[in-house]
């Protein structure tokens, strides 16, 4: 089991900074393509979410690149061993680099050994590749032992599977301790795609039905624009997760570019990625102080 370890005075950020903006860009192509019952992915499907690792990423790092944006890159195993080139190249820009799990597989569904080995085998792949450990971990659909795992058995830093805060938060179990830095609903797979009736389509993330660039980028306009404003009085974190296979295209590629440009002309905005939040917080809240 793990606790919170509670701050004894309340966290705030660097002199200057008023609000951090994590881009998490999901690299996972197309890992979690709907399934038909005979076991076969639906080919529509698979082939849009292939064009992530075809285009969409490479669009988006080139996007980030042009503003000196840098964020964090949440990958799946299977996604670097297929296009690994992707995942040298976000090394070398000088990005963060988190696990995403294997296939992007739900862990909420998978019993404790089950989940522990996809973990290993997704820290494994990213060793082979980069030789490197992954210093971060982030699953779209955590366990009820998802964070007892990361503690008991492996050396992550930090863990941004939790969607209930505004600010990251030190846990301990299991002889060490990890950073929860939360994740948040008012990502791309909510803002970019027009929830349909169920059935129509089978896959409600698909590209086919989406929102107009135009509404896309006002629910971020309106979410940066109030967390600013929140931030003069408290510190607060915009975690904003982009997934290759949706916001790689042209038009909400181009919504990225302009949210940038305009998050970019208030003071005190930076864009940063999970392990220089991580790092921060550690050398000043891991104690709670």
């Amino acid at each position: 089991m793990w606790t919170e370890i509670p701050l004894k005075t309340p966290g705030k950020w660097p002199q200057g900074v008023r609000l951090p903006i994590v881009i998490s860009v999901h690299h996972q192509s197309e890992e979690a393509a709907v399934v038909y019952p005979d076991g076969q992915a639906d080919p529509f499907d698979f082939s849009e979410r292939q064009y992530g690792g075809r285009r969409g990423a490479w669009r988006l790092l080139d996007t980030m690149s042009r503003h000196d944006v840098l964020g964090t890159w949440i990958i799946c195993g299977a996604t670097a061993e297929k296009y690994p080139q992707i995942s040298r190249e976000v090394r070398k820009i000088g990005h963060a680099i988190a696990g995403h799990t294997y296939e992007h597989e739900f862990m909420c569904f998978y019993p404790p050994e089950q989940e522990r080995a996809l973990i290993k085998r997704t820290v494994d792949v990213f060793q082979d590749l980069l030789g490197e450990r992954l210093r971060g971990w982030r699953t779209c659909f955590a366990s009820h032992q998802t964070v007892d795992l990361l503690l008991e058995h492996f050396d992550f830093d930090w863990d941004g599977s939790i969607w209930n805060d505004d600010l990251p938060y030190m846990i301990e179990g299991y002889g060490r301790r990890i950073l929860e830095i939360p994740f948040s609903s008012y990502a791309d797979a909510a803002f970019a795609v027009q929830m349909t009736p169920p059935g129509t389509p089978i896959n409600h993330y698909c590209t086919w039905h989406t929102n107009t660039p135009g509404f896309i980028f006002n629910a971020l306009k309106a979410c940066f624009d109030a967390l600013y404003e929140r931030g003069a009085e408290t510190p607060v974190l915009m975690p904003l997760a982009l997934h290759d296979f949706v916001f790689g295209r042209p038009s909400r590629t181009k919504v990225l570019d302009d949210f940038i440009t305009y998050a970019k002309q208030f003071e005190g905005v930076v864009f940063t990625t999970h392990d220089e939040i991580g790092g921060w917080w550690r050398e000043n809240y891991a104690d709670g102080a």
